[in-house]
């Protein structure tokens, strides 16, 4: 996935590229739940990425991102709209991910996080 990313590093279609491998991840490889505040279920549609900071060598791409996504909330449907059964909370991560060069294999650390 973060092969193609990886072809445009220095380029401006790196942002992305990036945020379509993040956003392919299944959300147990993409680690949100220390973040999240409520449920720790998480809207996988609702996320996106920012570039925050980045540095490379030849064998690493370093990159701080922002991570913005929504955490579902469950309750009950008050009247007879089922839509309120159902709502969503805004969340915000940072965190550290590692690109290794030669194999795309992406690691993630946390930077911090916020509510």
């Amino acid at each position: 996935m973060f092969k193609t990313a990886l072809d445009h590093w220095g380029e401006d279609s790196f942002a992305k590229h990036f945020r379509a491998a993040i956003r392919a991840l299944e959300l147990d490889q993409l680690p949100l739940k220390e973040c999240c505040n409520y449920s720790a279920m998480i809207d996988k549609d609702s996320i996106d990425v920012m570039i925050l900071s980045s540095s490379a060598n030849e064998k690493t791409i370093k990159l701080k991102i922002g991570v913005f996504f929504c955490e579902v909330l469950s309750g009950c449907a008050c009247s007879d709209d089922p839509s309120q059964a159902q709502m969503l909370e805004n969340s915000y991560c940072e965190l550290l991910a590692q690109i290794d060069r030669s194999s795309a294999k992406i690691k993630f650390s946390y930077a911090s996080y916020a509510s």
